[in-house]
């Protein structure tokens, strides 16, 4: 009898736990539900520092608070790489110089484009396996060729900006589970089949030791190119050259919340009325290239884009770890999960012998597995364990590491997430859908709102050529055969371009609902 009474309590008490554990994930589903679908507050006052932003290399910049005008061609709200190679664009490509104003809630480029992990790498196999199931192989394709093209376009930019520190390098993943490994390879080879360019070599355990210096944890490893550059720098650099130049006429104003922006029909082609507590500006054009803060100003993508706290760190690698520099970066793949890292190149006034490491990822380490860090805007904190999954994941994943690594620096940043992971890009409101041609005797497109946000962790490998594109609808050139630029492809948008898969046309935005990926993961 007492085995009996030993037995059923037993079970009661595994059924108890996990009823409590059933509750306690449907009460998450609904908090984070909640959150998407709920306005985001401005950014914080108070964000924690990121390594990227000591030494600045335009001081004048960091706080920068040019005079507002009244009135401007386009108002760029956000001054990241999406309000960069926007406006960088807008001077390159307009017939005749336009007033830009630029308006900045923080200090310059303090949005996500200060704060990730310098990583140009989109994952073509596991990008082309997810888009592929809403969009079918031939579309999913060609959006992952489009993220693919950033590296050859940043590297161009980079050629002329060297602050950015932009470089090709060969992406290792590491595979910690045998299954994960398996699973990575056939989709690599399915992936090829539509993605003649995507080149790839598979690496067993054995090799991977020998290789890449990998543990005994590693099962296997994959190595494909991608790239690297120090973001911030790249973007300072690249306001400051316009600056400089005086190209067009533009104005940069940081430490200006934008409060709201309306549409006062009777103002003519200047009826946007752009609120800041600087004063109002009355703009043809305002493009929102604020990421996941897009939702602050846009409520037509509420519950279709949110944003995700993200951690990173800068470390410093320990004395036995192979010498790499920065030619090389690296994934620790364990899904659902995985960390990320790039490294510096060495600072020679400093004598290094190695550059630091940029470590983030991590994602569903928190105290929840990650649906605590859904819906959330608040990059003032981070969060314990997934700070110590990422700190650890280094020496776990090399078999040398040696005395001297440390932690330099821990920071967090917030994503914009959207519910198929592809970003928004292109007009806001009823025209969304529609081809905006310039109009006859005009410089630009008909006025409207526009927007490039929701990169999905994915930044550096879509949001150039995003805010290009964009650039390139504002100024109704999407039908024109473009010479070819630093920075900016040539030929007609339609032939690099997907914006069908990017727009807000009612099919696109079921699509992005947030609930989707909320359901999958949560």
């Amino acid at each position: 009898m007492g085995a009996v009474l030993s037995l059923i309590q037993d079970v009661y008490s595994t059924s108890r736990t996990l009823l409590k554990t059933i509750v306690s994930l449907n009460e998450q589903f609904g908090a984070v539900v909640k959150r998407i679908n709920d306005p985001p507050a401005a950014p914080s006052a108070n964000p924690t520092k990121p390594y990227w932003h000591r030494d600045p290399p335009f001081p004048e910049l960091v706080d920068i608070q040019d005079e507002l005008p009244e009135v401007a061609d386009v108002v760029i709200i956000g001054s990241g790489i999406t309000g960069a190679a926007a406006a960088r664009a807008l001077v390159e490509l307009a017939p005749k110089p336009l007033r830009i104003v630029v308006l900045e809630a923080r200090q310059l480029c303090s949005g996500a484009t200060g704060r990730n992990g310098g990583h140009i790498k989109c994952t073509p196999h596991d990008l082309f396996a997810s888009v592929r199931k809403s969009l079918g192989d031939s579309k999913a394709a060609e959006v992952v060729k489009f993220y693919m093209k950033h590296l050859e376009v940043l590297k161009d930019v980079g050629e002329q900006v060297p602050e950015g520190q932009v470089r090709e390098v060969e992406t290792v993943d590491f595979f910690v589970d045998e299954k994960d490994f398996q699973k990575a390879k056939k989709s690599i080879i399915e992936a090829k089949k539509w993605l003649p360019d995507f080149k790839c070599d598979f690496w067993t355990a054995e090799q991977a030791r020998e290789k890449f210096g990998a543990s005994d944890f590693v099962v296997g490893a994959t190595s494909y190119p991608a790239g690297a550059l120090w973001p911030y720098r790249l973007v300072t650099s690249i306001w400051n050259d316009l600056l400089k130049k005086g190209a067009g006429d533009i104005v940069i104003s940081t430490h200006t919340l934008v409060e709201s922006v309306t549409v006062d029909p009777g103002s003519g082609p200047y009826m946007h009325k752009v609120k800041t507590p600087r004063g109002t500006i009355s703009a043809q054009h305002v493009l929102h290239a604020t990421n996941a803060y897009a939702p602050y100003l846009v409520p037509s993508v509420l519950g279709c884009l949110a944003g995700f706290r993200g951690h990173m760190t800068a470390q410093r690698p320990g004395d036995d770890f192979p010498v790499h520099q920065p030619e090389r970066s690296w994934s620790v793949i364990h899904e659902p999960d995985y960390e990320y890292i790039t490294q510096l190149r060495p600072d020679e006034t400093k004598h290094e012998k190695q550059g630091l490491l940029m470590v983030g990822g991590a994602f569903m380490r928190s105290q929840k597995q990650g649906v605590d860090q859904w819906g959330v805007w608040d990059d003032e904190k981070v969060e314990a364990l997934t700070t110590m999954a990422v700190t650890g994941s280094m020496p776990t994943a090399f078999a040398s590491w040696g005395q001297g690594g440390e932690v330099v620096s821990i920071w967090s940043g917030i994503i914009g997430m959207t519910g198929d992971l592809l970003p928004f890009v292109g007009r806001i409101g009823d025209e969304a859908s529609s081809t905006a041609s310039k109009a006859e005797g005009k410089e630009t497109a008909s006025p409207g709102q526009w927007v490039s946000a929701g990169y999905s962790g994915e930044g550096m490998a879509s949001a150039w050529l995003s805010a290009t594109a964009v650039a390139i609808m504002i100024l109704g050139l999407e039908d024109v055969d473009l010479k070819r630029r630093n920075g900016i492809p040539g030929g007609k948008l339609k032939s690099w371009f997907p914006k069908e898969e990017f727009g807000l046309g009612k099919k696109r935005m079921r699509r992005a609902n947030l609930k989707n990926l909320a359901e999958e993961f949560s």
